[in-house]
């Protein structure tokens, strides 16, 4: 890899990290649309389950990398609210999962209504080429993040299966 792509992937980590910030502050808003009584990283745990479906919590904290104490902290809140519904999993009855109510589908709807329009009016002076071409780009980003990660715990499992192997003769 030569110096120039270094540099240029260099900063884009930096402005990946401005992006993430400003990311974390819209989610703060969000929320507050939403309700502002719940955690701001409530909103990540909606729109997962949201996008997702129906899903254990176990599968929800691991796609959204947290805790089970927190996400247990962030669901009873949800759940008291009406905005989390919990069933039997139908594949193990002693499970649950988890998925939205119809007031957390339609609350979340209208706080994404309202940033969609705010990113509409944030991004009237850009083209629609410029538009799409940057969703494009981010998906095609997040397409190589779940590559990148899935191969990733691939290889880190294998290792664990080499060295947890008995060794040839013993």
């Amino acid at each position: 890899m030569g110096d120039g792509r270094r540099d240029t992937v260099s900063a884009l980590e930096r402005e990946f990290n401005r992006l993430f910030i400003r990311r974390r502050f819209n989610a703060l808003q969000l929320t507050r649309l939403i309700d502002p009584e719940i955690e701001p990283s409530s909103y990540s745990l909606l729109a997962t389950l949201q996008q997702e479906g129906p899903m254990r919590m176990t599968s929800l904290s691991r796609h959204l990398g947290i805790g089970k104490p927190t996400l247990s902290r962030q669901l009873s809140t949800l759940t008291a609210r009406g905005w989390v519904s919990k069933t039997a999993d139908p594949d193990d009855g002693r499970a649950q999962r988890l998925d939205l109510s119809t007031e957390g589908r339609r609350r979340l709807e209208e706080a994404q209504a309202d940033r969609t329009e705010r990113y509409l009016a944030m991004l009237e002076s850009w083209d629609d080429a410029d538009v799409t071409e940057l969703y494009g780009l981010i998906s095609r980003l997040n397409r190589t993040y779940t590559e990148f990660d899935a191969a990733q715990a691939e290889a880190a499992r294998q290792t664990r299966s080499v060295s947890a192997a008995p060794a040839a003769g013993a």
